[in-house]
């Protein structure tokens, strides 16, 4: 038996920013002449699955409700500890589901290596408790927690630069680690039921990631400096898209063109946000702008009454636009710092203007701004007027993306993968 006959399970949320890196990781395994390639998703995942030509397992069968209910609230997370441990508590029902079923599967269908995506630690845990190879997937690597340097999800800090705000980050990372600690001690019965008793390891990093292998898909580069646990390499942006149908965008080669997006989430913001880039492509009647509202068919339930929004004929709705495809063609994007856009982005050599609005996008305007390959959104036409003639026009920037694209294109993600899967040994079935 060589290489290729490994049973390879790779784990994923049904969400855009988490399953997309491990289906082009499949669908290069595949093409490599692996023969036992699964995706193990839900069944809001199968069909970007079943366009990347890959086997799909379909897992928790009846919760996709309860599941889009936590990971797109109809209102803004942020950090607030009332609506993160709504989340947790949600999510602690499905995972003891989740890690049921795995079992159950795994006696019948055992694979000798799981890469789990990072916010599936359940899956992994698992893995390792029936000796199963396990490596961690993790898609924003600033989520992951360590004991020194700047921490995230505190709204986007970004300086270390006096003794004061090396006080403040150490703090910070404590308030960090007392709040999942007391967060662990109040739903210990249910985390023993998972067969999880603590959440830090003796060497103080999250048992939520493999020890052996973390594959960061980034570039340490864009990362504020952190002391990473010794298993986390950074591999690179992984940024395909399955080939969902979509309308083609046309571009008009004597203007300038903007991009517009919000991701695949945060559907509460959406609407509001088409109807301030109609101010704003009314203020700049030059420039096109592309709105992609990130709605794939399985996200069809999601109601925008994008026609109606085309007030102006400079400004064009999209259901859905896959970013690699035709960044190359955009002067500039108005994202709102999701990890794929971003990374996108980089790799076109596209600026940025950065709109968080939740989770981790206000880390990684942070990070934007301090790269110098794009500025923060101020909510306002007039600024974002401004800040777009200086995307266009600024020399530092164009050069700050350049060496970033070339960093980015020097990694090679999925290779990187493959030549440690091959120095494992099939196991004997």
């Amino acid at each position: 038996m060589s290489y290729k006959d490994l049973n390879i399970h790779l784990c994923s949320p049904p969400f855009a920013g988490h399953l997309f890196p491990l289906l082009e990781l499949g669908r290069y395994l595949k093409a490599q002449g692996f023969k036992n390639i699964s995706i193990l998703s839900t069944a809001r995942a199968q069909e970007a699955i079943s366009l990347s030509g890959l086997t799909g397992i379909t897992l928790l069968a009846g919760h996709e409700e309860k599941i889009m209910e936590l990971a797109d609230p109809p209102y803004q997370v942020k950090n607030n500890p009332f609506y993160l441990l709504k989340q947790f508590e949600g999510n602690l029902s499905l995972m003891a589901t989740l890690r049921s079923e795995l079992q159950s599967l795994w006696k019948t269908d055992k694979p000798d290596l799981v890469i789990g995506d990072s916010i599936l630690p359940v899956a992994g845990l698992l893995a390792q408790e029936l000796g199963i190879a396990w490596w961690t997937s993790l898609a924003t690597p600033c989520a992951l927690e360590t004991q020194k340097g700047i921490p995230s999800y505190l709204g986007g800090w970004a300086d270390d630069s006096t003794k004061l705000l090396q006080l403040r980050n150490t703090i910070g990372r404590k308030v960090i680690r007392k709040f999942k600690q007391g967060v662990g001690w109040y739903y210990r019965k249910q985390l023993r039921a998972l067969n999880i008793s603590k959440l830090y390891r003796e060497n103080g990093e999250e048992i939520i990631y493999s020890p052996e292998k973390i594959f960061a898909l980034g570039l340490e580069k864009f990362e504020f400096k952190r002391d990473w646990p010794a298993a986390l390499e950074f591999i690179g942006p992984i940024t395909a898209s399955p080939p969902f149908e979509h309308k083609v965008p046309n571009f008009n080669k004597d203007k300038k063109h903007v991009l517009v997006s919000l991701g695949t989430h945060l559907p509460w913001a959406k609407e509001k946000a088409v109807v301030f880039i109609h101010d704003v492509a009314k203020a700049m009647p030059e420039t096109e702008f592309h709105f992609s509202l990130g709605k794939t068919k399985d996200k069809a339930e999601q109601q925008f009454d994008s026609s109606s929004q085309e007030l102006n004929s400079n400004l064009k709705v999209f259901e859905y636009l896959p970013y690699d495809m035709y960044l190359d063609n955009y002067d500039a994007a108005i994202i709102h710092g999701g990890t794929g856009i971003t990374y996108s982005c980089i790799k076109a050599g596209v600026p940025m203007l950065v709109w968080p609005h939740d989770y981790d996008q206000f880390d990684h305007k942070a990070r934007i701004v301090q790269a110098g390959i794009g500025l923060g959104l101020e909510p306002q036409p007039s600024f974002v007027t401004n800040a777009l003639d200086t995307l266009f026009s600024s020399q530092a920037i164009k050069q700050n993306l350049k060496d970033f694209k070339a960093t980015a294109a020097s990694h090679t993600p999925c290779k990187t993968v493959f030549e440690y899967i091959k120095q494992l040994e099939p196991k004997k079935r």
